[in-house]
């Protein structure tokens, strides 16, 4: 997906499908399908509000509705993220996004291409390979759990 992103400016869409079944079934596999189905919920809310936020503030901006999808967000930025809801526990999902989406903005920044689009999903694509990397190697590192994430930080 990354080197897609990079590259072409654009994902198959087969990629984000093969993705969300994987990473459904790494979730399934680690925290049941109670887990799975509660945690997919609330990431989609979550995902849900922040376009809802991001849909309210640039109509303000413009003052017209606008379609985030046509100039602002890509729809393989979109379906990124959706594929990641499969995967994380609530908090390790909004952390990820968080935390992705500030490296990929800083990095462009840094990079200073002088192109518009940033390619945001290939950017987290590589910041969930070294997640994953780092949720396999640390075995006190569980992302389809909040509970280890609790415990670090002393909650």
């Amino acid at each position: 997906m990354a080197w897609q992103d990079f590259k072409y400016r654009a994902i198959y869409v087969w990629l984000f499908i093969v993705s969300a079944v994987l990473l459904g079934v790494l979730k399934y596999n680690a925290a049941g399908l109670a887990n799975l189905l509660s945690d997919l919920k609330s990431n989609m809310l979550f995902l849900l509000a922040q376009a809802l936020l991001i849909s309210l503030y640039f109509a303000w901006k413009e003052k017209r509705w606008v379609n985030l999808l046509k100039g602002y967000f890509g729809e393989g930025d979109l379906l990124f993220l959706v594929c990641m809801a499969f995967y994380f526990s609530f908090m390790n999902y909004v952390l990820f996004y968080l935390i992705s989406i500030l490296l990929v903005l800083t990095g462009s920044i840094l990079y200073k291409k002088h192109e518009m689009k940033i390619p945001l999903a290939g950017g987290q694509a590589l910041c969930m390979v070294l997640v994953m990397l780092t949720d396999y190697y640390f075995a006190g590192i569980d992302l389809t759990h909040d509970l280890w994430l609790y415990t670090y930080l002393n909650f």
